[in-house]
């Protein structure tokens, strides 16, 4: 899904093992402030196990993960949690290495899986939670025009300590009447 700019959104597959281990390895202490999986990830086997989650997931009808490339180098990662299908909802997360942030690309990403949310998948609601002291996160649903529902209190243990998360949806007839 070839975006502005230079960015594209490609799904994620095995053959982004080792490129994808190599920008987390970088960025490892960019990343483990906020999310807790980065410790885990100690190999590209770790790499590969989540890459193998993630084409399951979305052969089997529950979303698309995307690795996001700017200019042709791979930068990140974004995509749904599994779908909530009786609910007709999904959840995004997202992540940039630390050197692709301020640019505009998780904004642009973002967006494109919004837009596939509602009009591909037919999701009544998206949500992002966000650490509420990862300010840069939060200016992504805040930007794209999602409501703050509220603060779940340490919701997420990460990194020897517990983070609050900021709730932000969005529904698809609040989609519609902005698009």
């Amino acid at each position: 899904m070839l975006l502005a700019d230079s960015t594209e959104l490609k799904l994620l597959n095995l053959s982004h093992k080792d490129e994808l281990f190599s920008l987390i390895n970088t960025n490892r202490e960019h990343l483990r402030e906020w999310l807790p999986w980065v410790d885990a990830t100690q190999s590209p086997a770790d790499t590969e196990s989540f890459l193998q989650f993630a084409i399951n997931q979305y052969q089997s009808g529950q979303g698309p993960q995307y690795a996001i490339f700017s200019e042709s180098a791979l930068c990140g990662v974004c995509g749904f949690h599994p779908f909530d299908l009786s609910n007709r909802s999904g959840s995004l997360g997202y992540w940039l290495g630390a050197s692709y942030g301020g640019k505009g690309i998780m904004v642009r990403a973002v967006q494109a899986l919004v837009e596939q949310g509602f009009r591909e998948y037919g999701l009544n609601r998206i949500e992002i939670a966000c650490a509420t002291g990862n300010t840069r996160s939060r200016a992504i649903p805040e930007r794209l025009g999602f409501e703050l529902e509220g603060v779940f209190r340490e919701r997420e243990y990460v990194n020897g300590r517990y983070l609050d998360q900021a709730i932000y949806s969005m529904l698809a007839s609040e989609f519609q009447s902005k698009a």
